[in-house]
């Protein structure tokens, strides 16, 4: 099974890691909701800057992220 995993670049253009083994993402106004397997959530402000499918299988935002937190289970 082939889960994404959420990163960040920071203003030193550094890589941070956001989530790990993230199977459902949704877009919202501000931001982003990551649900994992087990269905931990985390909702992160920021933009989409690549997505890569085939070898890394991770999504990684722009340096705008004020904040993530997370976020109690929701109902799928």
């Amino acid at each position: 099974m082939c889960l994404s995993n959420i990163f960040y670049v920071d203003s030193n253009g550094q890589q941070q890691e956001v989530m790990r083994d993230v199977a459902w993402m949704e877009a919202h106004d501000n931001g982003f909701l990551f649900v994992g397997l087990l269905g931990e959530q985390k909702f992160v402000q920021g933009e989409v800057r690549t997505i890569d499918f085939m070898d890394k299988h991770s999504v990684v935002l722009g340096v705008n992220i004020a904040r993530h937190e997370q976020v109690s289970h929701a109902s799928f």
